[in-house]
Parts: C-alpha cells; structure tokens; sequence
C-alpha cells in the first residue's frame, strides 16, 4: 500500500493546461445525470462544478422542472429533459468523457435503472454519487460489473459507504483507511471517502490523503458540488484517480478561503466557486 499526501502544488500540477489554439471540444464533454423535483440544487451545483473545474461542454439530463430551474443558474449549460429526451440518454452518454451522477436523485428503483443504463453505455470516468450511488446497496457485485464497463469514481460519505459495505458509520469511521481500501477494491474503482481527511483510494492501494477543507463545508450541497468538479476535471484527460484526488484537494481549498471571507458558519457551498476560480487564475499566472 502507498499512501500519497496530497497538497495544493500536486493538485493543481494535474490541471491541463489551456492552447492558445484550442476550442470547447478540448476540454470535453460532461452529462450530468442529477436532480429531482425535492432536490433541484443538486443538479445545479454539480453543473457548476464541472463548469467551474474547465469542462468545455455540460450537458443535464433532468426531469423539466430541474432543467428550468438550473437553466437561468448555469447559463453555460445545455439540457435533455427527461422523459422527453430519454432516447438520446445513452448516446449522450456514449459521447460524453465524463459523467457525473446521482447528486439530488433518490436511492430506489427509478434512480438505479437511470444508472444502470448511463453506466452501460459510458466510455470515459463516471462520478457516482449519492442517491445514484446508495441505490446500488446490498449489490456491490452488480455495480462492479457496470464499473468494469467504464473509469468509475464513487464519493460516499461515511454513512453511504456503510450502507454500501453493509456494516455501519461508526465501523466505517473507526478505520477510515480500511473501509476506502476495502470498496476500491470490490469495485474496481476509485473510492472517495468524505469527511475529516477525505481519502481517495484506489484498487491497487495507493490511498491519496487529503489535508485541505474545513467544517464550513458540512452541509447540504458540498458534495454535489465536489462530485461536479471531479468530473470537470476527469472530462478534460485528467486520470481518474488523479482527477478525483485533485478535486477533493482544489475544493477543500477553495473552501478554507471561503471560510475566510464568510466564516465557516455562514458560508455556502456555492460561494466556493469564487474561490475555485481565483485559485486557477493564481496556478494560471504562475505557468506564465
């Protein structure tokens, strides 16, 4: 097993660099397949995270009440209403380099069948998240099989990890290392592990450690958001355990500046888009 710390300097290394001569569809496409009538800002942050992380296309696949709400927040971003659009689905997604997944969807039949179709006809690194991600529990041997069809990144939080491992939180918490090591490796996929030192480890067991991040991100929407930036990130070629890694580092940065401008108990995590952007200026001045 290696273990990696990761610091501010490794993570923005892994950004890709922007040619005077390139267009959008260099820095490729992302689907977003997020959102539902409770949970509509989901959708939303994880569009923005993408965006914000340099994907050059973002597309939401939506129920239209999503869609029209993310619309006039992500004017960047285009849309496939669903059901209406539900035959273009799995081309989107056959065409997409990343997908992020499950933000703001609810764990049950529905949502697996949304995402055991996206996963079967994805071809580059799939972010699973959330209820996208919970509606594979009790099954980790068929959500291996669909990882083994693609790049798959999942970013439970301890409690999702626990229903996934079928043992509890407090389990999990207990050997944190053990637990990310232990989905790695039954998925075959890279395991972002949220919380205190969010951990990012892989199958072969290699564990990334990150440093950055603060409590003012404990609340609704942070994750959404990181599993949009990952994605934006892994969209443009960046490998998908480094895309991840990275990601976790980037936000959780991005986040302790945040904090110093609103305090952690006043600020949001669609504030740290601001942040996200100037830390990318600052890496984009230093490669001048």
């Amino acid at each position: 097993m290696e273990r990696i710390p990761v610091t501010p300097a490794w993570a923005c290394a892994r950004l890709v660099r922007r040619a005077p001569d390139s267009h959008k569809g260099t820095y490729g496409k992302v689907l977003a397949v997020c959102g539902c009538e409770r949970y509509r800002g989901a959708a939303a942050l994880a569009v923005l995270g993408a965006l914000r992380a340099g994907a050059g296309l973002v597309t939401l696949a939506a129920p239209e009440c999503v869609a029209a709400a993310v619309a006039p927040r992500a004017l960047e971003a285009t849309f496939l209403p669903l059901p209406e659009w539900d035959d273009a689905l799995e081309q989107a997604a056959a065409e997409a380099t990343a997908c992020v997944l499950g933000c703001g969807r609810a764990a049950d039949g529905p949502t697996r069948t949304l995402m055991q179709r996206v996963l079967r006809a994805a071809a580059g690194t799939v972010v699973l998240d959330a209820g996208g991600l919970c509606a594979f529990a009790g099954d980790l041997a068929q959500l291996a099989a669909l990882a083994a069809r693609c790049r798959l990144v999942v970013t439970p939080h301890p409690g999702e990890a626990a229903r996934l491992l079928g043992c509890t939180a407090a389990e999990v918490e207990a050997d944190r290392e053990a637990a990310a090591l232990r989905l790695a490796r039954s998925l075959g996929a890279v395991a972002v592990l949220k919380g205190h030192r969010t951990l990012t480890a892989c199958p072969n067991g290699t564990v990334y450690e990150n440093a950055t991040g603060n409590a003012g991100l404990a609340r609704g929407g942070s994750g959404d958001l990181l599993a949009g930036i990952i994605a934006g990130l892994a969209a443009q070629g960046t490998p998908a355990a480094e895309a991840a890694a990275a990601g976790v580092c980037l936000h959780g940065l991005a986040a302790d500046r945040c904090a110093q401008r609103r305090s952690m108990q006043g600020m949001l995590p669609e504030d740290i888009l601001a942040d996200l952007g100037a830390i990318f200026l600052e890496n984009e001045r230093r490669m001048c």
